[in-house]
């Protein structure tokens, strides 16, 4: 069994997210570290990328400051292998397509070598045509990664049907409209969205986007099967706080913590 089948097991997870090279390699890595510490159970780590659309404004500024740490494809490897040194948590690669398409197949095998379990591109449609996108989830299958895919409230009956037959380990749903970044609650359709999508997968379903404090982190996991934060660690992180605040942080984000 994978590491991410595993922490479904034991528990309904919170995942983080980070840019990688943010503030630097040691800095990216001592707060990884830290957020593990404080009870993130996955951890999502972004390749940056010169245009990353999906993104609100906190992530775009930590992708430039990362681009301008000179972070390339070989520190988030690094950044890999210096967290699977000391910690068996599942790692996730959060990219946009191009970076990983200008390296090739080969850098998926990289990848895994490196600890990664799985990789999810942001901005890789699947359509119902399953020729448009097969090839690379075929590469992504054969250096032993599992495919995270996204759905959205605006996703299509063929769209999740064909996302359903690609995508493993766990669904990341996008809670909102719109690019990531803080909101001040769920959408009000959240537990309907969510229970739609539960007609069309078997794996669990994770709830995105919005999700900033221990209030909207609880409302997810009234219906989803964990949740994920970003933008408000990585805001953090653009502060350049010390990483045992950044633990703290956490803490206090997560409701399954007293």
């Amino acid at each position: 069994m994978n590491r991410i089948a595993k922490t479904f097991q034991k528990t309904k997870p919170f995942i983080g997210y980070l840019t990688g090279g943010d503030g630097g390699l040691e800095y990216s890595v001592d707060c990884a570290l830290a957020l593990i510490d404080g009870g993130v159970d996955i951890l999502e780590i972004g390749m940056p990328f010169s245009d990353p659309v999906a993104d609100g404004p906190v992530i775009q500024k930590a992708h430039e400051r990362s681009l301008a740490h000179g972070t390339t494809s070989s520190t988030i490897l690094e950044i890999g292998k210096r967290l699977r040194n000391v910690t068996d948590i599942p790692l996730v690669l959060f990219s946009y397509y191009n970076p990983i398409l200008q390296r090739g197949d080969q850098y998926l095998h990289q990848l895994k070598s490196a600890g990664f379990d799985a990789i999810l591109i942001v901005d890789l449609a699947v359509t119902a045509d399953p020729q448009n996108t097969e090839p690379f989830f075929k590469a992504v299958a054969d250096a032993n990664l599992l495919p995270i895919l996204l759905a959205t409230p605006s996703t299509s009956h063929d769209r999740l049907l064909q996302i359903s037959k690609i995508a493993k380990g766990f669904l990341y749903y996008v809670s909102q409209k719109g690019t990531t970044g803080v909101r001040s609650k769920l959408a009000d359709d959240f537990s309907l969205q969510v229970t739609r999508l539960r007609q069309y997968f078997q794996i669990p379903i994770v709830a995105g986007f919005g999700i900033a404090d221990r209030a909207s982190a609880k409302s997810a996991l009234d219906y989803a099967d964990g949740f994920v934060v970003g933008s408000a660690l990585v805001k953090k992180m653009e502060e350049k706080i010390i990483p045992d605040e950044l633990k703290k942080l956490a803490q206090s984000i997560d409701p399954r913590k007293k």
